[in-house]
């Protein structure tokens, strides 16, 4: 049955998108993975102009830069607005920008109380608060920001799935772990919960909620986290048997394949049936530490 077949389970044709953070790590990858995969346009989102230009310039027909900050509604309303002139509707929205935030530094294994308020007390409130400006806060304007949008896509769909967010939470949501930070851990388990809500919320309109929990991919933010545990200098961070698997039963970290995979299914009529889920997709780094999934 062609209903079966691959390219109609997994293939995004015709799929308009809207991806924060879309120009570099994660957000560059479900980007990228889109448009190598029929979407009809990816608007990727950011305030780096130059990252944006670089990863659109690998689809230039497909990827369109969009200059935006998601922490203001001012710029957030602007960017919706120029999508609403070109094109009129999306499909899908993946709020993916985010920040690591204050972690803490310097404490051994089992540190004293004095010495776990010092490392703590030493970020100001105003780290702690941005982590939640730009993980919480600026996902959900981004949300409100395009979920008429959204309304308008299923409005005007023939054979796509129902219109639909994927935000991009971490394994860090279900950690009882601190190493990734306080202000980090709990701005992700908020994501899990903003998800959920919205999708229960947004039933009547037929518009769907999902969230991936990412564990540890190369980037910028993961490395410093990676390197320790390398127990082979002649392979990629990604292959596996690059790291110990006391520390991700994989034995690796993640690669643009996984992402691409797990989004691929969420993003096509292969995953039009999940709605209100959290995949966590860690290569079972939460098997290993103190965690609720």
């Amino acid at each position: 049955m062609a209903a079966l077949e691959s390219s109609q389970l997994f293939g995004v044709q015709h799929v308009v998108a809207v991806v924060t953070g879309g120009g570099s790590g994660i957000g560059k990858m479900i980007a990228t993975a889109l448009a190598a995969n029929g979407a009809t346009c990816v608007y990727i989102i950011g305030r780096d102009e130059e990252k944006l230009r670089q990863t659109a310039d690998r689809y230039p027909n497909v990827i369109k830069p969009l200059a935006a900050d998601v922490t203001s509604q001012d710029s957030l309303r602007a960017a919706a607005n120029i999508v609403q002139q070109e094109v009129g509707y999306i499909n899908l929205l993946v709020p993916n920008a985010g920040t690591a935030g204050p972690p803490l530094k310097g404490l051994t294994a089992r540190p004293s109380v004095s010495d776990f308020v010092r490392a703590a007390w030493s970020s100001p409130p105003v780290d702690f608060t941005q982590v939640y400006g730009l993980n919480c806060t600026g996902l959900y304007y981004t949300i409100l920001a395009f979920l008429e949008l959204l309304d308008e896509g299923n409005k005007r769909r023939s054979h796509h799935p129902k219109s639909q967010v994927v935000a991009t939470a971490s394994m860090a949501s279900f950690l009882r772990d601190a190493r990734y930070g306080f202000a980090y851990s709990s701005s992700k388990a908020a994501v899990v919960s903003l998800i959920k809500t919205f999708a229960t919320y947004c039933v009547p309109w037929g518009i769907r909620f999902n969230a991936i929990a990412l564990g540890l991919f190369p980037s910028d933010m993961s490395t410093p986290l990676l390197t320790p545990f390398k127990i082979s200098k002649e392979k990629d961070i990604s292959e596996e048997g690059a790291l110990a698997r006391s520390y991700i039963p994989a034995e690796r970290a993640g690669s643009n394949e996984d992402i691409a995979g797990v989004f691929l299914y969420l993003a096509s009529r292969a995953g039009s049936y999940v709605n209100g889920s959290v995949m966590l997709v860690d290569g079972g780094k939460v098997a290993t530490m103190p965690a609720s999934y």
